[in-house]
């Protein structure tokens, strides 16, 4: 028994996922590159669908068997079905509106645009208004500037599509080499301490009032008198004298003295002593 080695690879057609006319084309081509014969096409044929197509196609060619339809019919029932009645003017409509993306390449746009003009019907008309488009259609920017100083009667898209090329490498160009030229600048953060053998006034505490935005010959209140301790150049709240730590007086109460029977204290002098008591 021999086995038959196929040239190249067909992969099975599933109409929900794939396009029938990319898949004609392919078919065919392998047909042609193995030599198939012609009582052999329509096994080829069958053989690379996928179970929903080939269930699809046996309704369509019903009550005629699948296996009896043959190549050229099972051909054009499928040419029939999955080829969509196109209306030209929504293709044009596509194609004049067609814009180049953020991002895409010049390569890109260009076999976009082809693509675009497949079903447009344009006839002897193509190579120009493949040209407009291709360079109106460009984005504001160099590219577009240096296509519109070119000579329209002697611009092609091959040269169009060079130009652009050139402009688009030079800007890349001259953007590699302006950060490669920025200075890197070191970057300080907040709150990080100081290099050696620098003061840094900010982190220095004033003796003089606790507070850390100044030393303490700017500071105002360097003529203030101690409370606590009696000493001028500092406020209490800094204080370090050891009466801060003696004086305990927590609460002053009036005392209240009974008076002698019929007598009168209003203007009595102990009556005005006040008794000091210290509460823990």
């Amino acid at each position: 028994m021999t086995t038959t080695t196929f040239i190249g690879n067909l992969s099975h057609f599933d109409h929900n996922t794939q396009e029938w006319e990319i898949f004609s084309s392919r078919l065919k081509q392998f047909i042609v590159l193995n030599s198939i014969k012609d009582d052999m096409k329509q096994a080829v044929l069958l053989t690379h669908l996928h179970d929903d197509t080939y269930r699809l196609l046996k309704n369509l060619v019903y009550p005629t068997k699948v296996e009896d339809a043959g190549y050229d019919k099972l051909l054009k029932v499928l040419d029939g079905h999955f080829t969509p009645r196109r209306c030209t003017f929504a293709d044009k409509a596509k194609f004049y509106e067609a814009t180049r993306d953020v991002g895409e390449s010049v390569e890109k746009w260009a076999a976009r645009i082809r693509g675009l003009a497949v079903h447009c019907e344009f006839g002897n008309s193509l190579d120009m208004l493949l040209l407009d488009k291709f360079v109106l259609g460009l984005r504001a920017g160099k590219e577009r500037e240096r296509l519109f100083e070119q000579d329209v009667s002697t611009l092609t898209l091959a040269k169009a599509m060079e130009l652009a090329q050139q402009t688009e490498c030079a800007q890349k160009a001259r953007a590699d080499a302006v950060a490669v030229a920025v200075k890197q600048e070191p970057v300080y953060r907040a709150g990080a301490q100081p290099s050696a053998g620098r003061r840094d006034p900010v982190a220095r505490t004033c003796s003089v009032c606790g507070m850390r935005s100044h030393d303490e010959s700017r500071c105002r209140y360097k003529s203030y008198r101690c409370q606590l301790c009696g000493e001028k150049g500092h406020l209490k709240k800094v204080c370090t004298s050891k009466k801060q730590s003696k004086c305990r007086v927590n609460n002053v109460e009036v005392a209240e003295f009974s008076t002698s029977e019929g007598g009168d204290c209003d203007n009595c002098k102990e009556c005005q002593l006040f008794s000091l008591r210290s509460y823990n």
